[in-house]
């Protein structure tokens, strides 16, 4: 059947990232946010906020850590209540940092924008920062100007101007189709929407380019660096083996290097196991070895 635009937006709305995947996080984790509080709100270090507010330095630590340890009841009311947050936002149970309630209705939001809002298949936290950005106002505002038809008329009325004065010309004059005046009128002519449509989307670049600089470093962004360039640094690698005395040693601790691991604390068992996987590759075993050369 013939696919509508609607049709392909709904079936792409609907696509879940999969495991693995690489997608904007809906929303910060505790750690993160006590991490945010601590250091770019309160520019403290985890000792001084430990004179502040009592609880052990190395307890606000594990608080922050990948390795997450539960909040006792009283730690995270003692947390909320110096930082001005709520206990919900913290556990990530409300967006709303702010303890009072908000009306729901003073938003003048329609039932159905309420229930997509609800549904979890839009990324909210995405949505906030647009909303929150500063070029957002006039995306809004170019988008009002056009869907209303606020400067149809004037725009209108200003192009029948120009249509006019290049008629009196050209039945006066009859200039050629290359005149220089006759173009510049034609140039001044406005189409609504190819005008329009060029400043909303300027409008909305300048937002995404924006946010997605700002996310650049985050840890769930996609790597900017190309697998082309971690294909030629391989290339580099397999071509300099092939004079190493021991290529799978040099292969050994260069995937060390790679994966971040210590290559100097593996254990002796650690290291004869991988070497004896590595072994079994057919890339490396078509290496020469100069162990034999070198001790002729």
């Amino acid at each position: 059947r013939l696919w509508t635009r609607h049709d392909i937006m709904k079936t792409a709305a609907e696509m879940q990232p999969q495991e693995g995947d690489f997608a904007m996080k809906k929303g910060l984790s505790i750690q993160e946010k006590l991490k945010d509080l601590r250091v770019v709100e309160k520019g403290f270090t985890l000792k001084q906020l430990a004179d502040e507010t009592g609880i052990a330095s190395s307890t606000l630590g594990s608080y922050e850590s990948d390795d997450y340890k539960d909040i006792s009841h009283t730690n995270l009311v003692i947390l909320a209540e110096y930082y001005h947050v709520s206990t919900d936002w913290l556990l990530g149970l409300t967006e709303s940092r702010e303890v009072q309630n908000h009306d729901i209705s003073e938003l003048h939001l329609d039932d159905e924008t309420l229930d997509i809002l609800k549904s979890g298949r839009l990324n909210n936290r995405l949505l906030c920062e647009m909303i929150k950005h500063p070029d957002f106002l006039k995306l809004m505002t170019d988008t009002e100007i056009y869907v209303d038809g606020i400067a149809t008329m004037q725009i209108k009325n200003m192009n029948d101007w120009l249509n006019a004065v290049r008629l009196q010309i050209v039945q006066q004059h009859n200039p050629e189709s290359n005149d220089l005046y006759v173009q510049v009128l034609d140039a001044a002519r406005i189409d609504e929407e190819e005008y329009f449509f060029h400043n909303i989307h300027g409008d909305l670049d300048r937002v995404i380019r924006s946010i997605r600089e700002n996310h650049q470093n985050a840890t769930e962004s996609a790597p900017i660096e190309r697998p082309a360039s971690n294909d030629k640094k391989m290339q580099r690698l397999l071509q300099s083996m092939k004079y190493k005395s021991n290529p799978i040693e040099e292969f050994w601790r260069y995937f060390c290097e790679e994966l971040q691991i210590d290559y100097d604390k593996l254990l002796d068992d650690e290291h004869d196991t991988m070497k004896r996987i590595f072994k079994k590759s057919k890339l490396l075993k078509s290496f020469p070895s100069h162990k034999n050369k070198a001790r002729k």
